[in-house]
C-alpha cells in the first residue's frame, strides 16, 4: 500500500463516520504520526508504506472514525498561536474561548492596569492563564483547577510555555475560596462549566469523551456564575474586572448577576457565530 493509498482510505474512512473534516484530520494524522505534510504527501505518495506505519495510521483513524477527539489522539493543541498538551481529563481548549481572552486583554487596557494580578477559576488545561500571562507579560496569574488530571495538563503548560508568572493551586470554587482570603485581585476571569447537566447526553459524540466536570453548570448551567459572582467578587480590588466565557443564550442571566452584586459597565464579545461568548463587567467600589 502506498501513501497516497492509505491517505485516501483514511478519509473515505472518517468521511463515512460522519466527520466534518475527514481530509484536515487525515493531514493531522499524518504530520503527527508519520511526520508527513501536504507538500512531502506529494512527492512521496507512491512510496510503498510501512507496515508499523500503516497500522499506527490505521489504528489513529479508527479511533477518530468512533468519535474520539482528534487533540487527544495528537496529545497537544495549538489556541492563540501557543501549544497545549492535551488529553483525557481535561477541556480541550477552543477558539470560542480566543475572543473572552481579548475582551479581558481589551478591559484591561481600557482600565490601564500595567501590572495586573490576575485570578483564573476552572483554569483546566491552563489556555487562558498561559494566553493572559504570556499577552501581559508584567501580569501575575494564579491558576485555579480542581480535579487532578486536568491540573496534571496545567503544569505542564505551564512549563511547555515558559511561563514564570503562573502559579497553580490545586481548589474546589465552591469550598475552598478562605485558601485566598488574604489576597486581592485585579481581574477574575473564568471559562467555567455551564451546560445544563440533563443536556450532556445530548452533545456530540466527541465531546462526550470531554470531563463532565468541565462541562456541567448544574440543573440551569449556572451554578459556577452564581458562585463566583456571589463569592468570589469580594476578592476583587477597588475597579476590579469579572470576565466569564458564556454558553447559548446565556448572557442575560449572568449579566443581571453581575449587575445585582454591584458591577457595572457590563461588555460582551461575539464568537464567530455571533454568540455573545464573553461577558465582563467592573466593580468600583
Amino acid at each position: 500500500m502506498t501513501y497516497n493509498t492509505l491517505y485516501r482510505n483514511t478519509i473515505m474512512l472518517l468521511k463515512k463516520a460522519g466527520n466534518e473534516a475527514p481530509a484536515f484530520d487525515t493531514m493531522c494524522l499524518f504530520e503527527d504520526i508519520l511526520g508527513m505534510n501536504r507538500h512531502s504527501l506529494i512527492i512521496n505518495g507512491n512510496v510503498e508504506v510501512s507496515e508499523n506505519d500503516r497500522k499506527k495510521i490505521e489504528a489513529s483513524a479508527q479511533k477518530r472514525a468512533e468519535g474520539y477527539p482528534l487533540q487527544y489522539i495528537l496529545g497537544k493543541w495549538s489556541f492563540m498561536d501557543f501549544d497545549f498538551f492535551v488529553g483525557e481529563g481535561v477541556l480541550i481548549p477552543r477558539e470560542d474561548t480566543s475572543v473572552v481572552v481579548k475582551l479581558c486583554i481589551d478591559e484591561i487596557k481600557t482600565l490601564k492596569k500595567e501590572a495586573p494580578k490576575i485570578l483564573d477559576l476552572c483554569a483546566g488545561s491552563g489556555a487562558i492563564s498561559v494566553v493572559l500571562s504570556k499577552l501581559i507579560p508584567q501580569s501575575t496569574v494564579t491558576a485555579v483547577e480542581l480535579y487532578e488530571k486536568a491540573a496534571y495538563y496545567l503544569r505542564k503548560n505551564i512549563s511547555l510555555n515558559q511561563c514564570k508568572n503562573i502559579s497553580s493551586v490545586i481548589a474546589d470554587v465552591f469550598r475552598d475560596i478562605s485558601l485566598f482570603e488574604n489576597q486581592q485581585f485585579d481581574v477574575i476571569i473564568s471559562n467555567p462549566p455551564y451546560i445544563i447537566s440533563s443536556e450532556i447526553s445530548q452533545l456530540q459524540k466527541e465531546v462526550r469523551f470531554e470531563p463532565e466536570t468541565a462541562l456541567s453548570g448544574g440543573i440551569d448551567g449556572f451554578d459556577f456564575y452564581r458562585e463566583i459572582i456571589g463569592s468570589w467578587s469580594r476578592l476583587l480590588k477597588k475597579n476590579g474586572l469579572m470576565v466569564f466565557e458564556l454558553g447559548e443564550n446565556q448572557f442575560d442571566t449572568v449579566k443581571n448577576m453581575l449587575l445585582e452584586n454591584g458591577f457595572s459597565d457590563i461588555n460582551y464579545a461575539l464568537d464567530i457565530q455571533k454568540i455573545k461568548r464573553g461577558i465582563s463587567g467592573i466593580k468600583y467600589s
